[in-house]
């Protein structure tokens, strides 16, 4: 199971993660500065899994971290 969920995070696009978390919330408000600066944000996507119950959280952590 485990190899199966690295190989579900290895592959997820963008797209799949905001349309799951929209899926979810259903609706997400982010202000236009911190929209347009996004691709100035120097963090990386986290993708993490949880067996109970079985749910992926995604979060933000600064690039220099490991």
């Amino acid at each position: 199971m485990t190899e199966d969920i690295e190989g579900i995070i290895k592959s997820v696009s963008i797209n799949q993660v905001l349309i799951s978390i929209l899926a979810d919330q259903g609706k997400v408000t982010v202000p236009t500065l911190t929209f347009l600066d996004a691709a100035n944000i120097d963090k990386e996507l986290v993708i993490s899994y949880d067996e109970e119950p079985p749910s992926f959280t995604f979060s933000l952590r600064d690039r220099d971290e490991v």
